[in-house]
């Protein structure tokens, strides 16, 4: 079985890596939030559009929702 890191341990694990090394690993980590943060957004539509096939959400013109924000 694996054992998960502390941070503290990644970042000294980081620490020991060559610079090059590092920029692989930060352009890693960019890659994998941009994918999580597109896998949200998909999953977001798709949860918005069930609601509106169930009748759980209505559609707002622009001044409804500029009120609703001021609020």
């Amino acid at each position: 079985m694996i054992r998960k890191m502390a941070f503290d341990e990644v970042v000294e694990a980081v620490d020991s890596l060559c610079a090059d090394d590092q920029k692989e690993l930060m352009n890693l980590i960019q890659r994998r939030l941009a994918e999580q943060g597109r896998r949200q957004i998909v999953s977001d539509v798709l949860e918005g559009r069930n609601e509106m096939a169930q009748g759980r959400a209505t559609l707002l013109d622009i001044d409804d929702l500029a009120r609703d924000l001021r609020k």
